[in-house]
């Protein structure tokens, strides 16, 4: 290599160490010295430079490509050309507190310790100029440790106040925990209610309203006082009935799907359940009921799916005329179990059909204020469906289904 080309080499390492933040303050003459003893080293990509715990006596800067700092897989910092690393090591043999390692192809010049103490022992500068950047670079890292140390105070208090609210979101827990259990036990009580209702006063109730409604039928045989007792026991069970219904129209109910207690049920076993509560009230009105069941089973609530028939047929009941029948018919229609309650009764007419769920009293039947609406959220709620078919004068047939299982 000619003297030309040493002399560029020299030039261009001049330029970097002038970059190099403890070299900032020394005079060119002792830069000159310093690229002189420089050696160039290369490293191929992932090539580690040295590794933590390694004991260290030379100062790497980075003439071309990149390096990262790491301690194990965690990278503390990467680093480009005219950036240095390890200048501790110029001053004292210690051990690497971590892993270098190139990210790239790259050039670096290394400064051994030995070569840069030969240096000092005749340039009195360079150790002044060193010593004032090191002692500057400690500054700092005092400086920097004492924001360390504040923020470690802050984080044990943040700390600290998040244990306390990890402590009371458990004891809310615990409440809420606490607070559910009581409203599952409440709704339980609330469904047992409604099978009380369903079963236990619903029935009674028909039958007492068949009874006036048939003593309805034989005023010319009463007197005006007899009238007026019937009249009043009429409105009071009418009121007894809407009361009922209001009881069991639960708020929300859309809401209430997945707080159903769905099972599978013998369609065709409840059927036979209702006939046999309401023999009595048939025998009063003298109405004959067919029952036309195949054995079918579904997944419902048992308490609403009762509660469905049975006011289903408390209203075939309600608005048939004596020594008729009515039919219920349980049969499979493609995939779902389709039950259909017909009766001989006056029919209602299409006009009146298109809001019979949301206005039935609007058609005169006085019983239904809510009874039919509460039906067909309840089929809805269990994924059943419902609807009507009537004409004036031929009869109504309702029709539940439900899928088959």
């Amino acid at each position: 290599m000619d003297s030309k080309t040493d002399n560029l080499l020299i030039s261009n390492r001049i330029n970097i160490l002038r970059k190099v933040e403890i070299f900032s303050e020394t005079a060119d003459s002792v830069l000159v010295e310093i690229a002189t003893v420089l050696k160039e080293v290369r490293f191929k990509q992932n090539q580690t430079i040295f590794k933590k715990g390694e004991e260290g006596d030379a100062m790497f800067i980075i003439s071309e490509g990149s390096v990262r700092v790491h301690d194990g897989n965690y990278i503390l910092s990467r680093l480009n050309a005219g950036q240095v690393f390890g200048e501790f090591a110029l001053f004292d043999k210690e051990m690497r507190s971590a892993s270098v390692t190139a990210e790239e192809p790259s050039i670096l010049f290394k400064l051994g310790q030995y070569d840069f103490y030969k240096i000092m022992a005749d340039k009195g500068e360079v150790v002044k100029g060193v010593l004032r950047k090191v002692i500057r670079r400690i500054r700092e890292m005092n400086e920097l440790e004492g924001k360390l140390a504040k923020s470690y105070l802050n984080i044990q208090k943040q700390k600290s106040e998040i244990e306390e609210q990890t402590r009371n979101i458990i004891n809310q827990k615990n409440e809420l925990e606490k607070a559910n259990q009581l409203l599952l036990k409440l709704n339980e009580e609330k469904n047992q209610l409604i099978s009380v209702v369903s079963h236990g006063l619903r029935n009674p109730l028909t039958s007492s309203l068949c009874v006036m409604d048939l003593m309805d039928q034989n005023v010319e045989n009463l007197n005006e006082n007899q009238n007026e007792y019937i009249n009043l026991i009429k409105s009071s069970l009418r009121r007894m009935n809407s009361l009922i219904n209001q009881t069991l129209d639960i708020d929300n109910i859309e809401l209430q799907r997945n707080k159903l207690a769905i099972q599978k049920l013998n369609l065709a076993n409840l059927l036979r359940q209702i006939e046999t509560s309401f023999k009595y009230t048939l025998s009063l009105k003298k109405l004959e009921l067919e029952l036309k069941l195949e054995d079918l089973y579904i997944e419902a609530d048992q308490n609403f799916i009762y509660l469905v028939f049975d006011n289903l047929l408390s209203n075939a009941i309600r608005f048939s005329p004596a020594n008729k029948k009515i039919t219920i018919d349980l049969f499979k229609s493609d995939s779902m179990a389709r039950v259909e309650i017909s009766d001989e009764g006056p029919g209602i007419s299409d006009e009146a059909l298109q809001t019979l769920f949301d206005k039935p009293q609007a058609h005169h039947r006085q019983s239904d204020k809510t009874g039919l609406s509460i039906v067909k959220k309840y089929v809805e709620a269990m994924h059943g469906e419902l609807f009507c078919k009537s004409r004036p004068g031929q009869g109504t047939t309702f029709i539940v289904q439900f899928k088959a299982i």
